[in-house]
């Protein structure tokens, strides 16, 4: 069975690259059977990994991003030793951007808890909320808006068909099979001249989104703008800057749009070989993770740095993962949680015996991270980087 192109329908031919062994890891963590397969589109530059089996069960029932408590969140940064969290960026980004008039009716679409909106709410409280996702276990976290919005699960209310100044979406859009589709209902809800603003991962920034088993698409500047252009979108903008190793895009339903063809078609080149260059990273991971363990001595105690997806897949790559002492990170919403089995704990409290430490981060900000942490700098510990 052939696969084509989320974007442009181009047919796929070889994956760019296939995982070495028999398991995938999603966004929840969790390791999933057979292998992780990516193809890129020399079409329009898009990069798509072959799609989970029972994709719509999954996200009714085993998907739920942050569901641990209210305040639970995922770091976005640290700041003097203190940490800003995602939807606090994210609001303040949105803020920066869009005009959030009295009475504007703003929809956040596939919104899973809507810590973005609620926070937005909160600033500008005269605004009209809209809430949708496939999923109704997040309803009770939406009761707790300060200000209650409107909202709706498995398929978005036809009273709101034509009515909408903007829609939101946080991290959705790489998840989704059927991407002209998803734009097709963002385009019924929006009135003439509405605002899609959408966020979505930037993998040419973070490559741990090149083996995401669920994360079905990966965009690039070129496959964003073909997308919306071909769905009739204009005033088109994608933002690599504002969020770090994410797109932040901005367009508008019903304004005339024109793709320069000479630039994508130069656009497509450089995501190639920037996308091949990853998939030689992956396919030397595994290697160095094996070469690291066969060095370590029986009297060293490891730890793993992040207790997120590359702390994750670091773990899964041991073949002995049974040696892992603990899982550290800066993330209080995680400590005094376990993985694989191991608590995870602040920097502050790592173990006096540990003598290894896997650093399971971004390899872009890595160094920088592990440098900031003040508690360790008199500390005799090993680091291995991805």
């Amino acid at each position: 069975m052939s696969i084509r192109c989320n974007v442009c329908y181009k047919e796929f031919g070889e994956p760019l690259y296939e995982s070495l062994k028999d398991h995938s890891i999603t966004t929840m963590n969790k390791s999933v059977a057979g292998k992780t397969r990516v193809y890129f589109c020399p079409g329009c530059g898009h990069l798509q990994t072959s799609e989970l089996p029972n994709l719509n069960e999954y996200y009714a029932h085993e998907y739920a991003i942050n569901i641990s408590s209210e305040d639970d969140d995922q770091i976005y940064t640290v700041v003097d030793g203190k940490p800003v969290f995602r939807a606090e960026h994210q609001a303040a980004v949105l803020l920066s951007k869009v005009d959030l008039f009295p009475g504007c009716r703003v929809l956040d679409y596939g919104c899973a808890k809507a810590p973005t909106l609620k926070k937005i709410l909160s600033i500008r409280p005269k605004i009209e909320a809209f809430l949708f996702d496939v999923t109704d276990k997040y309803v009770p976290f939406w009761n707790c808006f300060p200000k209650r919005p409107a909202w709706s699960v498995h398929q978005p209310d036809p009273s709101w068909i034509g009515t909408l100044d903007i829609v939101l979406s946080f991290y959705a859009l790489e998840h989704v099979s059927d991407l002209h589709a998803a734009l097709a209902n963002v385009k019924y809800l929006l009135k003439s001249g509405g605002l899609f603003y959408f966020v979505v991962p930037n993998v040419y920034a973070n490559a741990a989104d090149f083996i995401v088993a669920d994360h079905i698409n990966h965009f690039s500047a070129g496959s964003l703008h073909t997308l919306l252009n071909n769905e009739g979108f204009g005033h088109i903008e994608v933002d690599p800057v504002s969020h770090d190793a994410a797109f932040v895009v901005t367009a508008r339903f019903k304004i005339d749009a024109n793709i320069e063809e000479e630039a994508q078609h130069l656009e497509v080149t450089d995501t190639f070989t920037a996308a091949r260059a990853m998939a030689h990273y992956w396919r030397d991971i595994a290697q160095r993770v094996e070469a690291f363990e066969a060095t370590t001595r029986a009297t060293d105690v490891i730890a793993i740095y992040g207790a997120g997806f590359y702390g994750n897949l670091i773990a899964s790559l041991l073949k002995n993962p049974e040696n892992i002492a603990c899982f550290i990170d800066q993330n209080p919403h995680l400590q005094g949680s376990a993985v694989w089995g191991k608590k995870v704990l602040s920097p502050v409290n790592l173990p006096q015996n540990v003598t290894q430490v896997l650093v399971g981060l971004n390899p872009r900000k890595a160094h920088a991270i592990i440098e900031s942490i003040a508690s360790w700098h008199d500390k005799a510990l090993s680091y291995f980087y991805l």
